[in-house]
């Protein structure tokens, strides 16, 4: 599936795509399932740049492959790799390579063995929201036992991180939903929901509320008192540069909320104690405006940290990803209690056909999908 601003969703399938061929660095894989994420249909940089710049970014991307996520079968690996032919695997692919094919040549660090207990639709579906939240936790300094904050817990990324953050030992999880989605986060594993349009529901049933009134941080402040203790690290799913997002204005409600979010320690920073980024009590976002990006990659590339302290917007990164891939399956297949494994939530499955992607496209333009959009060959 290759991107072409000129279709419905910005998506179509073609036939007569050259086929990648052998290489020493990396595995031919038979696609079996392609796990597709937002920034997919965002054609991968066009919610990095202002808007006047995003139709020429769209046009950068026309003809590219789609997708980073899969999960197959070995066609090819070189000679001393760890893998044979036959292997079932999962791992993602470079940018603009896509994952949205048949075959394809995935590079040996970005490719681990599948997990057991996962099928390859739901293998896909754990990639880059499994790698997004194991990177995010190692990087801020999680520690078993903390409690924690997950803005947007229904999405792809924000069901996992519930799900990763309980099979990593979290000692408290809360979730952030709408309040039709509150009984599916309770289902992988939340330990309480509050849910974002409280005020609307209470809108529609008493035809007005106290605008002072803040239903959501009302229900996170209840949790924080009933645990005797603040938040350690928000992860923020939802913030991105669209404005309905914006408007939510969660960072500036949480923060604003005294005691809901534990307060970064100096101390602890300045020794650089169980820190790489610092301490947690810090609010991380996976999404934002373009500045955020330019910081985001600024350290990424450089080391160089202009972010406030106790924020961040964190940026995945793939090469090197295969221990973050051995980590994830270990979690999924080796849960003795199978409630604290991990195994993403497979909301729609279309056909690597214009129609299909095109569908898995407008899901996730539609923002209310709950649980993975995934493809398949």
């Amino acid at each position: 599936a290759v991107y072409d601003r000129g279709c419905p969703e910005g998506i179509r399938v073609v036939a007569n795509r050259a086929l990648p061929a052998p290489s020493k660095n990396a595995l031919l894989v038979r696609v079996k399932a392609c796990g597709v994420n937002p920034v997919d249909a965002k054609g991968v940089i066009g919610d990095k740049l202002p808007p006047f710049m995003r139709g020429f970014a769209r046009r950068l991307v026309d003809g590219k492959i789609a997708g980073f996520d899969l999960s197959g079968v070995v066609e090819h690996a070189p000679p001393g790799c760890g893998f044979a032919v036959g292997d079932e695997v999962y791992g993602a692919v470079p940018p603009f390579r896509g994952a949205l094919a048949e075959l394809v040549s995935v590079p040996l660090d970005q490719v681990a063995a599948k997990p057991q207990s996962l099928t390859h639709e739901e293998a896909a579906a754990l990639v880059l929201p499994g790698v997004t939240v194991a990177q995010l936790l190692d990087q801020h300094g999680f520690a078993a036992g903390q409690h924690v904050l997950v803005l947007g817990a229904s999405g792809g990324v924000g069901h996992l991180a519930v799900q990763v953050l309980r099979a990593r030992g979290a000692g408290f999880v809360a979730g952030v939903c709408s309040a039709k989605n509150a009984a599916f986060c309770e289902s992988v594993g939340a330990h309480a929901v509050a849910a974002y349009d409280a005020d609307d529901a209470e809108k529609k049933n008493t035809k007005k509320i106290d605008a002072s009134d803040d239903a959501l941080v009302a229900s996170l402040r209840s949790m924080v008192e009933k645990n005797e203790r603040p938040f350690d690290l928000v992860i923020d799913t939802v913030t991105s540069h669209d404005a309905r997002d914006a408007s939510c204005a969660y960072e500036r409600r949480v923060r604003g909320a005294k005691g809901v979010l534990r307060l970064a320690d100096a101390k602890a920073r300045d020794a650089n104690v169980n820190y790489k980024k610092g301490s947690p009590g810090e609010y991380v976002v996976i999404g934002g405006g373009t500045a955020e990006w330019l910081k985001a990659g600024l350290k990424r590339v450089c080391g160089i940290d202009l972010f406030a302290k106790g924020r961040e917007l964190f940026w995945i990164r793939f090469p090197g990803c295969r221990k973050d891939l051995d980590s994830l399956r270990a979690l999924a297949d080796g849960a003795e209690d199978t409630s604290r494994g991990i195994k993403p939530r497979i909301a729609q499955t279309h056909p690597l056909t214009s129609e299909g992607a095109r569908a898995a496209f407008a899901a996730l333009h539609s923002r209310r999908t709950v649980g993975k959009v995934v493809v398949t060959p």
